[in-house]
């Protein structure tokens, strides 16, 4: 083990500096004191305050209270969040965007930072991560009845977890204190999905969920909220692609090389089209339970319980045609082989995620001034995912038969078989490889916090506290191959079925498709005519994190200025275990170190105007690396039929970064409009370089993605974020239930990286440089509707190393939405609402200028109609 006594003695010193000094406090977020001149904002005598308008009203007091730079989504009176999703309800917020994964908003992005390097806490709990590689906690795996409100600190004090270049997400579960009265909530909606039931399934989509909680004892002194959901959907995406690298080159004479080579002829040609069919079955489900003692304003305490889990089962069938040799009788748009390879495959991976989150708190006010709080935290993520997945292939030998011309004056590449007849033949379709793998993580947390403060009921506010923190992150993956030898002729005819009769993209049809019944069955039949080799595990690895730190942090406040500056420091001891291959034989890698980091802090809120608040802060975050990043392992994994490989690099140091942030902000009745400025400097940045080798990775030799993790030089972020948020009460008559709210960010970012052709600059990737929301309400006496609309802009999402050509992008997408509701008593409302009304699929971009298709995904609308009940 690596010796912590220097860690301890730095922070013995700082807590025991608090303990002298004149200790205090400045609240997690929020500081509870208003300025006297604060207007309390009471809603208007003729309206009554639910639904959207509520929720409005909610989130903009979080704004106004926090000291912090904080944005809030609440839930409205009857438990729901403005979407289903938890992370789609994180769109609405400015600086955020949300990562789609199956057409689902997933991953969320602050400010141009993915979601790995942000912490994500429920009700301050730490969550474990259930990625294979990082820290990622995908959002849609928490069910959105469970949310009280959704806050988004943007710029951390020192007593907040480190850890948050981009910010804290934090999920605030409901309260039975804070319903102030016993409460049921119950929805229950069906789903139309426009793209259902083409391939597999065509199971119904739908929602059930319930809260309840009340108060109790002689002086309702405890509280009790208890809540749980179920939601199964079922949906296809139809899906044409290019893999990477998507386009290459050709010279004078008809040879391939790669796009931009000095040899090439300019003329940008797919390497491939790829045609993919997904059905997409999944269930979540999970549970919540709190459960709270409160002894008026003098002590609580609490004990709360999350379960979550969502499995996805995946059937991805795919066609895929690629050539052979030398172009021919080539123009800028077309051109001709004489010799191409088809390709049929099928994956059923079943993704598996499931979370757990206990924690115990209180907190203490042990007199007028001294007030003590703590809580003890259990997380744990779990992933496990096994995949059957099977290949046909043409044979090379035979590629005449699969000649085809190519015509690229579209911006969907068309490939049109020479031979019609041979080119879909299932009998010309052999056996590459039939495959069971899987993977599994498992993550485990605990955590310890002790925080005391002291106020000195007027100007000045102290606060100190530690924090001890242990993670154990493990991956393990088996990988079982059986293939056809000589004598045991395996052709697809056995098993095909036609593909679906729907056109991908409106011009590509998919046939055949393997029958994935009919392939079970010849496998079982047949499984001892089957060579079976298994696969090394060279990607499994264990990380063990465990991390001391500790801050002081004191306010002061001078009539309607309040400064907070502070100092955290966080160390951090990594230890990693992992194995590599060298030829058969497996080689352990071992890895440890540590790194210390002190972190300071200085906040300014000042209340200039009854209604405007101005805020400023200077901050340092740090970003860990991924746990996978860490270990010295190597994972093969096989999108389709593109293999990729995954290095590990111990050397990896953590992302350092310091901000700048500031905003000023308007309250008008029933309403807010600010404006915020921001920058970042990063240093270390960490990014996955990408680049093309011929490996043989159990097939021959072949073409394989390998991806590495390195530091960057520097990135850099500046941005600015506009919000107005303003229910329209003022208004004449029945135009005063309209509401508007709308929100858009900026950026300009820069990021400075090695290659091995020297340092490269572009955009900091999976940052889109604008995005932006729009919603317009109307709320009067039963009735409800709003109509969102929301605006990712464009994307770097890949780097290759050796082939800038060859990176990917996101192109820009704009989603509508549209909800109504109308309440048939005070306890029963029906509501009906549309997604993705504007039917936008999802664009990948690669190529000179970013102007030739890597992916484009279809998803179709979506349509719900459901009841809430509300007691």
């Amino acid at each position: 083990m690596i010796d912590y006594s220097g860690r301890v003695v730095a922070l013995t010193l700082l807590v025991s500096a608090s303990a002298a000094a004149l200790p205090a406090y400045a609240q997690d977020v929020a500081v509870p004191d208003s300025t006297p001149a604060e207007p309390q904002v009471e809603p208007a005598d003729d309206i009554v305050v639910t639904g959207q308008r509520r929720a409005q009203r909610e989130s903009i007091a979080t704004k106004r209270d926090s000291f912090a730079i904080v944005d809030a989504i609440s839930s409205d009176d009857i438990g729901k969040l403005p979407d289903h999703n938890t992370a789609a309800a994180l769109r609405r917020i400015p600086g955020v965007s949300v990562q789609e994964d199956q057409g689902e908003p997933r991953f969320p992005v602050l400010r141009g930072l993915r979601s790995t390097y942000n912490r994500t806490t429920v009700d301050g709990a730490i969550v474990s991560g259930v990625d294979e590689d990082g820290r990622t906690v995908p959002l849609d795996i928490i069910p959105s009845v469970m949310v009280g409100r959704v806050e988004v600190i943007k710029t951390v004090t020192p007593e907040n977890d480190a850890n948050a270049i981009g910010g804290i997400i934090n999920i605030e579960t409901r309260s039975a204190f804070a319903a102030k009265r016993p409460f049921l909530n119950a929805l229950a909606s069906y789903g139309v999905y426009e793209q259902q039931g083409d391939v597999r399934n065509d199971r119904p989509s739908l929602r059930l969920a319930f809260a309840t909680g009340r108060t109790f004892g002689d002086q309702d002194q405890w509280g009790l909220v208890v809540g749980g959901s179920y939601e199964q959907l079922d949906y296809d995406i139809p899906q044409v692609e290019v893999a990477a690298p998507s386009v290459r080159e050709y010279t004078a004479a008809g040879a391939p090389v790669d796009s931009g080579s000095a040899r090439g002829n300019g003329i940008q040609v797919p390497t491939q089209v790829r045609l993919f069919w997904y059905n997409n079955s999944k269930k979540r489900y999970g549970g919540n339970a709190k459960l709270e003692y409160r002894v008026a304003d003098l002590f609580h305490w609490e004990m709360s319980g999350i379960y979550a889990k969502t499995q996805d089962d995946e059937e991805r069938i795919e066609f895929r045609t690629e050539p052979l040799g030398n172009v021919a009788s080539q123009t800028p748009t077309g051109g001709s082989f004489a010799r191409g390879r088809n390709i049929v495959q099928l994956n059923q991976p079943i993704t598996n995620r499931e979370i757990v989150v206990g924690r115990t708190a209180f907190d203490w006010k042990a007199d007028d001034r001294w007030t003590v709080d703590g809580d003890a935290i259990y997380s744990q993520g779990r992933l496990y995912t096994p995949n059957t997945s099977i290949e046909f292939r043409t044979r090379d030998a035979q590629g005449a038969n699969y000649g085809f011309d190519y015509d690229t004056s579209d911006f969907y590449p068309v490939f049109t078989p020479i031979n019609p007849a041979q080119n879909r033949n299932p009998a010309n379709f052999f056996l590459q490889q039939q495959r069971d793998a899987s993977v599994r993580t498992l993550e485990k947390s605990g955590q310890f916090r002790l925080n005391a403060a002291w106020d000195d009921g007027g100007a000045v506010k102290v606060k100190a506290g530690a924090v001890a923190r242990t993670t154990r992150r493990s991956f393990a993956s088996t990988q079982i191959n059986y293939t056809a030898p000589t004598g045991f002729t395996y052709t697809l005819d056995a098993v095909d079925a036609p593909g679906p009769d729907a056109l991908i993209a409106g011009r590509y049809l998919l046939t055949p498709r393997i029958d994935v019944a009919q392939a079970m069955d010849f496998f079982d039949a047949n499984r001892n005519r089957f060579v079976t080799t298994g696969a090394l595990p060279t990607g499994d690895y264990r990380v063990q994190e465990d991390v001391v730190a500790g801050y002081l942090q004191a306010s002061y406040r001078i009539d309607t200025l309040t400064l907070l500056a502070g100092l955290r420091y966080e160390g951090t001891n990594v230890q990693s275990q992992g194995v590599r291959a060298v030829g058969r034989v497996l080689t352990p890698v071992e890895s440890r170190g540590e790194y210390g980091n002190w972190l300071p802090g200085l906040h300014l809120r000042w209340d200039a105007l009854p209604d405007v608040v101005v805020r400023a802060a200077y901050t340092n975050t740090i970003g860990r690396p991924d746990y996978a990043s860490l270990a010295g392992s190597e994972t093969l994994s096989f999108d389709g039929s593109q293999p990729t490989l995954s290095r590990g690099n111990p050397n990896l140091r953590p992302r350092k970064s310091r901000g700048f942030d500031g905003s000023i902000e308007w309250y008008p009745r029933d309403g807010v409009v600010s404006i915020g400025l921001f920058a970042k400097d990063i240093d270390d940045e960490i990014f996955t370089l990408t680049n093309v080798e011929t490996l043989d990775v159990g097939r021959g030799a072949e073409q394989v993605v390998v991806t590495t993790p390195r530091n960057a030089n520097t990135a850099t972020i500046r941005g600015v974020e506009l919000n107005v948020q303003q229910a329209l009460t003022f208004l004449p008559g029945a135009l005063s239930g309209f509401g508007v709210a709308a929100n858009a960010t900026f950026l300009d970012t820069r990021f400075t990286f090695p290659t091995t052709a020297g340092p490269r600059v572009t955009g900091l990737y999976l940052q889109p440089d604008s995005t932006a929301n729009a919603t317009v309400y109307y709320q009067r006496g039963r009735f409800e509707g709003r109509v969102s609309w929301n605006y990712i802009g464009g994307f770097l999402e890949t780097i290759n190393d050796t082939i800038p050509n060859a990176d990917q992008y996101w192109k820009s997408r704009s989603t509508f939405d549209a909800n109504v509701s109308f309440r048939i008593t005070p306890q029963l409302t029906i509501y009906a609402e549309g997604q993705n009304l504007s039917d936008a699929g999802r664009r990948e971009l690669t190529g000179p200028g970013g102007a030739y298709l890597q992916e484009s995904a279809e998803y179709g609308r979506t349509f719900w109609a459901g009841v809430t009940a509300s007691f």
